[in-house]
């Protein structure tokens, strides 16, 4: 397989916008990457073009980089709609594979890989340039040690590619808030992404994470990660001031250079020297040192005991019922509470005078103690009288099941926006004060409300949702466009749109964004100009007739 003169020896890889080949120049035997993008995926023929030539400036704007960490772009060309990027071949792996592997990097591998990247960055920014995409695939190793930062320009090309084509490119894990929010991106939005990646090599877990896309770019917004060393117990307390600065919410909250945030990590994590990097799902591994538990004031049974049976009434045998007419009959022998025996062989205790004798008078020394009770004396081969049992309670029947208490009503609810673009304005139920530029959070009562999204230069776009089950919204925002058509008489002369010379000659038909635009007609070296507003949806049309002397 041919590519321009290069000899196409193998694919690399493949990503969302094409295929990385890996190819060699027989003029001079230097092994080249070749990267491929497709420009025929644009919707419309402006929209191809305006990338066709923001890929060429994006791409000879990097060609100017020259760092030893940085991979070199030698070329740029297009053809039949796929442009084909030429750069310096890296034999090596991404840092996206050495951060995946069973086991984690050297440590100080991996402090070697933050001063590097870190220095191509703060080399790139000082030419003007931001990479805006850095993340673990954009981090080569050459021979496993000297690191490669690759895709300058190129990745803010696809990116933007990406977001006019109305499709997300990826998951926006590494974007800084000021990039969701579609403000306006310096170098220290490069420097949020080192942040995601060094958090990420030191505990093996993302700073924000999201089940879905709104729920990801809310996080990055407006909430802060977890410490990280709640997740690796080897990081100083330090680390958690370094990364915090690093990953500010806002660009001016962040350090001054990616260098000196490298020196700040490094220290950070030298200040522990036992400190040690964590792979991807090494914090699930890790084994919990149980504490002891207290003793329970509950004892537990070993195994379960089923209820007692309800004691059966026990029939009372007839010389019990005889002894107790014996025993009703001797007065002396019964009291208000006991009933006792005395025994023959024993003397019987003296009597005890009744309350208020004769002279009804209490005894002087008090009331007199009652003997103690002997033992009832009971024929030898005759069972004690059993006392009767109480008659046991009836068996409650069995509870019937407790219907279930009526739920409760739904309160208010959280809904998360998010638009791709961002930064549309979304007005909720039609109320000013419910208004918030995305990605944002609104907190509605339960039930139906109606959303509309606005973003300048796109169409107005509307929802209606439903609280509780629609808790996040993802709402892509289409381009307002309009058409053009040019005609001339006779045809073949050149048009100019904004000053932009068109490659189709007339009769031409183009989609364009909406707005005002100055068009030129040129034939022969007479040019016309013409005022056109854009509106969306509407065809608007230009007719130019030359007369015999033009």
């Amino acid at each position: 397989m041919q590519i321009g003169r290069y000899h196409v020896i193998g694919e690399i890889g493949r990503g969302a916008m094409g295929v990385v080949y890996r190819a060699e120049d027989p003029a001079i035997g230097r092994t080249v990457a070749i990267k491929t993008i497709r420009l025929g995926d644009a919707t419309t023929d402006q929209e191809r073009d305006f990338l066709r030539d923001r890929l060429f400036r994006e791409a000879r704007s990097a060609g100017i980089l020259s760092h030893p960490n940085i991979v070199t772009i030698y070329d740029v060309q297009e053809h039949d709609g796929v442009a084909y990027v030429f750069m310096e071949y890296v034999d090596g792996p991404s840092l996206e594979k050495v951060m995946s592997a069973a086991q984690p990097p050297d440590k100080k591998l991996v402090l070697h890989i933050f001063d590097q990247t870190a220095a191509a960055l703060d080399y790139a920014h000082s030419k003007g340039i931001v990479h805006r995409d850095i993340k673990p695939a954009n981090i080569l190793l050459a021979h496993g040690e000297n690191v490669k930062v690759t895709d300058f320009g190129i990745a803010k090309f696809t990116s933007h590619q990406a977001t006019q084509s109305g499709v997300l490119l990826g998951t926006p894990s590494y974007m800084a808030p000021e990039q969701i929010a579609g403000k306006t991106v310096d170098g220290r939005a490069d420097q949020f992404a080192l942040a995601v990646i060094t958090y990420q090599m030191l505990t093996g877990e993302k700073p924000f994470a999201g089940e879905t896309l709104p729920s990801l770019m809310f996080k990055i917004v407006n909430e802060e990660p977890l410490p990280p060393q709640r997740l690796n117990p080897t990081l100083a307390a330090q680390a958690e001031l370094v990364l915090r600065k690093a990953l500010s919410k806002e660009s001016s909250g962040r350090y001054a250079k990616c260098a000196e945030f490298a020196r700040a990590v490094r220290t950070a994590c030298e200040s522990n020297p036992a400190w040690q990097p964590m792979r991807p799902g090494m914090v699930e591994s890790l084994e919990t040192v149980a504490a002891t538990p207290l003793p329970s004031l509950r004892p537990e049974p070993a195994t379960a005991i089923a209820p007692p049976s309800p004691a059966k009434p026990r029939r009372t045998p007839v010389w019990a019922i005889l002894a107790s007419f014996l025993f009703l009959g001797a007065g002396g022998f019964l009291t208000s509470r006991l009933l006792f025996t005395t025994d023959r062989n024993q003397p019987a205790p003296a009597p005890t005078p009744p309350p208020g004798g004769d002279d009804n008078k209490p005894s002087p020394m008090g009331p007199t103690p009652a003997p103690p009770t002997p033992e009832p004396t009971r024929p030898p081969d005759t069972a004690p009288a059993p006392t009767p049992a109480p008659t046991p309670a009836p068996t409650p029947p069995a509870p019937s099941p407790t219907p279930a208490p009526p739920k409760p009503p739904i309160g208010d609810q959280t809904i998360r926006i998010a638009t791709s673009p961002p930064g549309a304005m979304i007005v909720i139920d039609g109320q000013q004060s419910l208004r918030c530029a995305s990605p944002c959070e609104k907190t509605l009562p339960a039930g139906r409300h109606t959303l509309a999204a606005d973003l300048k230069g796109h169409r107005l776009e509307s929802r209606i949702f439903n609280l509780p089950p629609d808790r996040e919204l993802l709402i892509m925002m289409e381009r307002a466009t309009g058409t053009l058509t040019v005609r001339s008489t006779p045809a073949g002369a050149t048009i100019f749109i904004n000053g932009q010379e068109r490659r189709e000659k007339t009769p031409a038909m183009f989609t364009l964004a909406t707005g005002h635009y100055k068009i030129e007609i040129v034939r022969e070296g007479v040019r016309k100009d013409y005022d056109v507003d854009i509106k969306d949806g509407v065809t608007s049309g230009i007719d130019v007739a030359w007369g015999p002397e033009n």
